[in-house]
């Protein structure tokens, strides 16, 4: 049973509204805000959807925009440059092309900014950031360099840098740094941002069939995930060093294909670098948290509420 987007839409608590914003690059972003009832613009939460995702796709945001609605709790989400594979996307009304396979990852960071500009111009105070996949490591960048939010909330966080290491070890033989070394060399002999890769440099190798696939992707868009935060920050093995002091909501799936450490590791590690720290590491589902989803979004709503 598949639920039409647009009648799921009707059955929330408010009518949402289509909203769009302009990052620094001048790229419009666009997405969907559902505010609470009563004209209470304190609280909003703000979503950041992974690696080649977008706005709506996963279907713990649809149940997410009833259920924080629900308890006072206003819901943005909205598309990243870096949202699907290859889009179109207008800069003061010209044509660009963007998304995940061809965008820079620097831009997603931007596009945060943009977002929590939005809602502080819409009128909100307390604005949390809420993470899934590698949106978890975009918004970790974002509260690293800033002081405006005020929780936040990390779904699935991945080690990227250990799942590259695994692809590359079963696909090309060789080392996430002698790929880097190659790409900057490559980089630099083209200029065309639709350069597209070898379906074998950029993928997924996950534990479980579930999350076993190869990811397009071209040359500048490649080079400029493995030179960002996502290979940085949250990575076991040799990362950089890091602390956030806000209060964090981390949630680890018992079942999570792309984790390539042991649950106790990855709890280990969140408690290290996130000093007011809730895991919640009991769920026994995958990445895309799918069957879990309402049982999660209400622990959730717990811990905002304390």
């Amino acid at each position: 049973y598949r639920p039409s987007f647009l009648f799921y839409l009707v059955c929330t608590p408010c009518t949402p509204m289509f909203v769009a914003f302009d990052n620094k690059k001048n790229l419009e972003l666009i997405g969907l805000i559902f505010e609470a009832d009563g004209g209470d613009k304190e609280n909003i939460i703000i979503h950041v959807h992974g690696n080649y995702g977008n706005f709506y796709n996963n279907k713990f945001i649809w149940k997410m925009s009833e259920k924080y609605l629900s308890c006072g709790v206003s819901f943005l989400t909205f598309n990243l440059s870096a949202h699907d594979g290859l889009c179109e996307g207008y800069r003061k009304g010209i044509l660009d092309y963007v998304g995940g396979a061809v965008s820079d990852y620097s831009e997603s960071i931007l596009d945060i900014e943009a977002a929590v500009d939005f809602v502080k111009i819409a009128g909100y105070k307390k604005i949390t950031l809420q993470g899934h996949s590698l949106g978890c490591d975009k918004i970790l960048e974002y509260v690293l360099n800033h002081n405006d939010i005020e929780k936040v909330i990390l779904l699935s966080p991945v080690d990227s840098y250990a799942v590259q290491e695994r692809w590359l070890y079963m696909h090309k033989n060789e080392t996430v740094e002698e790929q880097l070394d190659r790409l900057i060399k490559l980089c630099d002999s083209e200029n065309d941002v639709l350069q597209w890769l070898d379906l074998n440099e950029y993928g997924a190798e996950g534990l479980n069939d579930d999350w076993i696939y190869k990811i397009p992707v071209t040359t500048k868009a490649l080079l400029s995930i493995l030179q960002g935060s996502a290979f940085k920050f949250i990575k076991l093995k040799n990362g950089e060093d890091f602390l956030v002091d806000k209060e964090t909501y981390v949630f680890l799936g018992k079942n999570d294909g792309l984790r390539m450490c042991s649950l106790e590791e990855m709890v280990n590690f969140v408690k290290k670098h996130f000093v007011q720290c809730y895991v919640n590491d009991r769920m026994a589902c995958d990445h895309d948290i799918i069957g879990a989803e309402d049982a999660l979004i209400d622990d959730i709503i717990l811990w905002y509420k304390k």
